[in-house]
């Protein structure tokens, strides 16, 4: 079994990220950023977590969208006080391995970091 804890560093941003799956595109806040993964944030609205998503992310200051295909490595749902929570009151949190990416976006992530 591979280890995938965080080795460089990781930044707090704000970006838009969008998980695609077969029903469409789910958006949600990317709040933490390294290298080699991210963490979203959504209003949890029901459902799993699949394992495995196409990313898009849109990076402040970088004017294109970073396409990737993210491994989960935790999905967690809390509960919130206020409009992040939305009408149930709980938030979804997920880990993403970054696990593909085009070597254009994979540098342009690795200066961002």
């Amino acid at each position: 079994m591979e280890d995938f804890r965080r080795e460089g560093p990781r930044i707090d941003v704000d970006a838009l990220c969008w998980e695609v799956a077969d029903d469409g595109e789910t958006s949600a806040l990317a709040v933490d950023l390294s290298q080699d993964g991210i963490r979203i944030e959504r209003p949890y609205l029901g459902g799993r977590s699949r394992e495995v998503v196409p990313l898009q992310l849109d990076i402040p200051g970088i004017d294109e969208i970073l396409w990737a295909r993210g491994d989960v490595c935790f999905d967690h749902i809390v509960q919130v006080k206020g409009p992040a929570g939305g009408r149930l009151g709980l938030m979804r949190r997920t880990g993403y391995r970054i696990a593909l990416a085009a070597c254009r976006d994979r540098r342009m992530i690795r200066e961002y970091v």
